[in-house]
């Protein structure tokens, strides 16, 4: 779609305006809200700063996100909707941008809006005069208004909204020349602010006066089911009908048809033009036609390709299931869920390192790193971006991550070659640093890891799937494995390390002690301790002891238990537990075993029988089957919900995560006169205390229009210089009686629209 410019900074009277995060004290890390978000890629698209846009749906979870992509440095910024209302849905047909940077979003669900990424604004059937959700496309106008395409099963309620900042008009077949109970799939608008909308019925023309019909009778349509149409930089109009692409320049009529391009049939549903490279893709039949301002050539991928865009640095990127995709003429670089951030909603471990970065393993990318807000993914799906350290027998089952008293970082794989991948100082961008540990360089019956747990003085054990454990001393370089027979009593769920170089192995009934090459046992059927899940030490060395019945604790000497019967703990079944440096004690608990279940995370300061806990059912906590907890520096507190991702909880708000930049990228720089004025234009000073000078270029002596907006998008001032000279034009802004803050000076020639943001102290 072809996408002008717009300056809508209005506030409709009946605009819901939403602050995205629900709830300060909790957010998500899931994979529908990072990375390119969902499975589902229906559109694709760029703005002015080179920033490549798309959205990612899941249908089997009704989630997705609004995704931008830095190409610069290939960060990943996400907008969600899991317990979020950054939009009304996650399933994104179209997104456009006005000139100042100003985001639309059309969804199943309605349009979204934000002038800054942090507040938005939603427009569906009960706030404004549309009478369809689902908007399919959107388009900016000349005259700062936006056009959207919205259907419905009912095609009698198909229509164009129009939106001018200020009031919504819906134009349909009763109130306007639209052919009647016509699906409507796309809208462009030209150079001369005229509207070409792709319907089922034909191409029609809106001159904001007279709409007028383009069909296969009475034009040089090859087709009357446009799917596509859009606009070049020479005003004219490519109508996209599957087996060609028909070019209406306002008089004649040509077209590109199967004969003209490498295949022998063509059945095209997208396009996307940019100077004189165009990108044509056939959706089902994985196929792109590509035209690099000389030659054709054709692509396949292995996906179905919904959408396509051109970058101003001439690459060609497509989107559909499963992926994004860059072509830059000589290779494809695959974007997916599984190479771009969280693979998985169901995981298995978290660990946060020493340097503050989390670390996830899971079922469906192996191991990843999250050093906000770059993300790292080490599995056999991960198109490459990053190493996939399994040479032999691969598996994308992460297990477990550590790090040792030297700071090295280990994670392990669930496969029969036995992975344990070792990263020197913790510098996991140090590839060819990496150490690879499996059954043929460290020991022949090394597989199926578990668990890897590091003590304070240089040994490392790793726990497998038939509970043999293997030690490795990282001073002598040795491997040895216990089992049964030469120390371990019974086969382990758990390990932790305690300080002097023990290592606490906890199992049926039991804790089997290694301290110094030598193995002793802790009985704790005495004590009425079944299955141990997991075991802590606080900074006291007071053990604490996650179990089937409830969390205890040890002291040396006396065992205290907490269950259901005398706490508020959120379970019995107590999965996990970490402690911070005030030796607050955080604990994951659930029942799933008999009706009904419940479960949820619980923290106290280790004394009394009062928690604090959140349980599923009553909080926002994602799932009942919470597997883990961790805290970090900021007192984050991390919860592994099972099938959801990880839920983040802070009683004093979630700290920790302004790395991540949901803002907006409008400021069209302002440097002195490094800007080009021929492009953009300048004002200086900026920022200004009562004045500035506006600095901008036009070609020819047509009448300029300059207008201020204030944050708010009210115009405070007009200007209209009817005699520009070719060239630098100046003029002195004067907003002395105008309050602080954020203005927006439009300025509209005969060649283009531009705006600077201005800034009065």
């Amino acid at each position: 779609m072809k996408t002008k410019l717009l300056i809508s900074l209005f506030l409709f009277a009946l605009t819901i305006q939403l602050q995205a995060q629900t709830d300060p004290n909790w957010t998500y890390i899931r994979s529908d809200n990072t990375g390119i978000g969902g499975q589902l890629h229906f559109t694709i698209k760029g703005d002015n700063f080179n920033n490549v846009w798309t959205g990612g749906y899941t249908s089997s979870s009704d989630e997705g996100s609004l995704v931008r992509i830095a190409t610069n440095d290939t960060v990943y910024t996400n907008w969600g909707t899991y317990a979020e209302n950054y939009l009304p849905n996650g399933l994104i047909f179209d997104i456009d941008f006005d000139h100042t940077g100003v985001i639309w979003v059309g969804t199943e669900k309605g349009i979204a809006t934000s002038s800054d990424g942090l507040d938005w604004q939603h427009f569906d059937t009960t706030n404004s005069p549309l009478l369809a959700d689902q908007t399919e496309a959107m388009a900016i106008g000349l005259n700062n208004d936006l056009w959207a395409v919205t259907t419905n099963a009912d095609n009698t309620v198909n229509g164009i909204g129009f939106y001018n900042g200020i009031q919504w008009e819906y134009y349909t077949s009763d109130n306007s020349g639209l052919p009647a109970a016509t699906k409507f799939n796309d809208i462009a608008i030209d150079g001369n602010d005229v509207k070409w909308i792709a319907s089922e019925n034909g191409l029609i023309k809106y001159d904001g006066v007279d709409w007028t019909a383009f069909n296969t009778a009475n034009s040089g349509l090859s087709s009357n089911n446009i799917r596509e149409v859009v606009i070049d930089d020479q005003d004219r109009v490519w109508s996209l009908v599957g087996n060609a692409v028909d070019i209406f320049d306002g008089t004649d009529w040509t077209h590109i048809t199967s004969s003209e391009l490498p295949v022998s049939n063509l059945n095209a549903t997208s396009i996307a033009i940019r100077g004189d490279k165009i990108i044509l893709t056939e959706g089902s039949s994985s196929r792109s036609l590509i035209f690099d301002g000389t030659d054709w050539i054709a692509e396949t991928t292995n996906f179905t390709i919904f959408d396509c865009y051109i970058d101003a640095d001439g690459n060609y990127w497509i989107s559909g299931s499963g992926v994004v995709s860059k072509f830059d003429g000589i290779e494809w670089t695959r974007y997916t869920r599984n190479n771009t951030g969280l693979p998985d909603n169901f995981n298995d471990d978290i660990f946060i390192d020493s340097q503050g970065r989390r670390w996830f393993a899971n079922g469906g990318g192996g191991i990843q790193v999250f050093d906000c807000p770059n993300w790292e993914v080490y599995g056999p799906n991960n198109e490459g971006l990053f190493p996939n350290p399994q040479p032999h027998y691969q598996t994308t089952i992460g297990t477990s991550i550590t790090e040792d008293a030297d700071g090295d970082i280990w994670f392990t794989y669930d496969g029969t070659s036995g992975y344990a991948i070792q990263v020197p100082n913790g510098n996991y961008s140090d590839y060819a640093s990496w150490v690879i540990w499996d059954n043929t360089t460290a020991h022949p019956n090394l597989q199926l890891v578990q668990e890897v747990e590091a003590t304070d003085n240089g040994l490392v054990f790793l726990r497998t799937y038939y509970g043999n454990t293997f030690m490795y001393d990282k001073t002598a370089d040795t491997w040895t494995q216990w089992d049964l027979s030469n120390g371990l009593t019974s086969n382990p769920d758990c390990m932790t390390a305690r300080s002097g170089g023990k290592m606490y192995l906890g199992h049926y009934q039991g804790i089997d002690i290694y301290d110094n090459d030598t193995w002793s046992r802790m009985d704790l059927s005495t004590v009425g301790i079944e299955h141990v899940n997991d075991i802590q030490f606080d900074s006291n060395d007071v053990m604490w002891v996650a179990t089937t019945l409830g969390l205890w604790k040890y002291d040396g000497t006396d065992w205290t238990n907490w269950n259901t019967t005398n706490s508020n703990i959120a379970a019995d079944n107590v999965r996990a537990i970490d402690i911070d440096a005030n030796n607050n004690i955080y604990i994951s608990a659930h029942n799933t075993h008999t009706y009904p279940y419940y479960g949820g995370i619980s923290y106290f300061e280790g004394t009394g029988n009062t928690f604090t806990t959140f349980l599923a059912a009553d909080s926002p906590l994602a799932h009942k089957q919470v597997e883990d907890i961790a805290v970090d520096e900021f007192g984050n507190i991390w919860a592994l919900t099972q099938s959801e991702g990880f839920s983040i909880y802070n009683p004093n708000g979630i700290s920790g995560f302004k790395c991540i930049d949901r803002t907006l990228e409008r400021t069209l720089g302002v440097s002195g006169f490094a800007l080009e004025i021929s492009e953009k234009g300048i004002s200086y000073p900026n920022p200004f205390t009562s004045t500035t000078t506006i600095s901008f270029n036009v070609k020819d002596t047509k009448p300029v229009s300059i207008n201020i907006y204030d944050v708010l998008g009210r115009r405070v001032k007009r200007f209209d210089l009817k005699k520009p000279v070719i060239g630098t034009n100046n003029f002195t802004l004067d907003l002395s009686n105008q309050k602080s803050g954020i203005y927006f000076c439009e300025i509209l020639s005969s060649q283009k629209s531009s705006t600077i943001k201005l800034l009065k102290k």
